[in-house]
């Protein structure tokens, strides 16, 4: 579809109300759907099958179709994208989600795998890891499965601290020089705790930091998909960040 056309189909869709239109927007924006759900289903449990991703994301496309402002300098595929994955995210929430009991368990195989990756000079099996906290091993592997999928919502990359200064993923430089282990386990462990910070934070909160730093939005772009202004962004992000840091201060202490 060219831009004229796709133009064209928002003002008969929007303005007058062709359905005939809406749906050629949908079967354009299918891509969309798929390349999200492709990316998502790599960090979700293997219960969760790649047609249940694409049914999830369609329902979000459709609804991001139907509240999508065309007169706005906004591209729809990046209003989509959003709504796509929230959609998603939304609905691997309902799947026996239980933030509480993750939160206690990933912090039990956390210290564990540390300690045993310490022990061992290797990333221990969760057949160790289970043996070591007296459990199961489906019960490790669900843990670890489940901490994946709470890293859709997590700042990938980005540690927060008092005296660097808040960076987006896309700004950070890698090293050069070869990577240290003993530096490597600590940004392991650090980022599981960002995890569970991050879990713990509202609803709202959340939402900005993850169209902020996961999807690179601006301020201003998050502020037209939430729909409040750029300062109320700007407050919220703050807020985040502050409580982002004083978790990991007490966690790391």
């Amino acid at each position: 579809m060219i831009e004229s056309d796709e133009k064209g189909c928002w003002t008969r869709f929007k303005e007058k109300n062709d359905q005939g239109a809406r749906d050629t927007l949908i079967i354009h924006y299918m891509r969309v759907v798929k390349y999200i759900a492709g990316r998502m289903a790599m960090h979700v449990p293997n219960s969760v099958e790649m047609d249940d991703l694409i049914g999830w994301g369609v329902m979000g496309l459709m609804d991001a179709v139907e509240k999508f402002d065309h007169n706005q300098n906004i591209k729809f595929s990046t209003y989509a994208s959003i709504r796509i994955r929230g959609a998603i995210i939304d609905q691997i929430r309902t799947l026996d989600w239980a933030p509480r009991s993750l939160r206690t368990m990933a912090r039990k195989v956390g210290a564990c795998r540390e300690k045993l990756r310490h022990e061992m000079g290797r990333e221990p099996a969760a057949e160790e890891i289970a043996a070591d906290l007296g459990t199961s091993v489906e019960h490790v592997e669900d843990t670890l499965a489940q901490l994946q999928t709470a890293q859709i919502l997590s700042l990938d990359d980005y540690l927060p601290s008092e005296d660097s200064g808040d960076a987006r993923k896309g700004d950070m430089v890698g090293s050069n020089s070869a990577p240290n282990p003993s530096h490597a386990a600590e940004q392991r462990e650090r980022q599981e705790i960002l995890v569970e910070a991050i879990l713990e934070l509202p609803e709202q909160q959340q939402k900005v930091l993850n169209l902020y730093y996961y999807e690179e939005l601006t301020l201003k772009e998050v502020g037209a998909v939430l729909d409040v202004s750029e300062s109320r962004v700007s407050q919220i992000h703050s807020a985040a960040m502050k409580a982002l840091r004083k978790a990991v201060r007490e966690r790391e202490n």
